[in-house]
């Protein structure tokens, strides 16, 4: 017989983080359906994976995991799937890779046992900081 437990994600905690500033924590249990959320109330609601949310399922936590990605309607969606090296297009598995990054905006996630920055994850703050000490170094 086989283990179905095998078959089911164990936990997942990650921090949604603005900047380098936690605004959430999420604790996403698969095999009991439970999400335990921390949101910081002083944040603006538009940086908050669940602004307003009491209650917050599983099914929550993978709509802002698509949220986070590409479009899955994205030309040529099949070879920036393979560039990522991933059969398929899962959210999920996505953002375990891009954090969540995207260009608008300075959220990202960070999955438990990273030790990450923005500057590690986010193209566009990696280079405004550049840009920043080089005109510090021209004046």
């Amino acid at each position: 017989m086989k283990n179905f437990k095998s078959y089911i994600s164990p936990p997942l905690e990650f921090e949604v983080l603005e900047h380098d500033r936690v605004i959430a924590k999420v604790k996403l249990d698969y095999m009991n359906q439970n999400v335990d959320v921390w949101q910081d109330e002083e944040v603006l609601p538009v940086f908050l994976p669940f602004p307003g949310k009491q209650k917050v399922l599983v099914g929550d936590v993978l709509d802002y995991f698509e949220s986070r990605c590409l479009p899955r309607t994205r030309h040529h969606i099949e070879k920036v799937l393979h560039a990522l090296e991933l059969q398929d297009y899962v959210p999920t598995d996505i953002v375990k890779q891009t954090h969540g990054v995207l260009y608008d905006d300075y959220v990202w996630i960070r999955f438990s046992g990273e030790e990450l920055t923005c500057a590690d994850v986010h193209p566009r703050f990696a280079s405004e900081q550049g840009l920043s000490a080089d005109i510090c170094k021209q004046q």
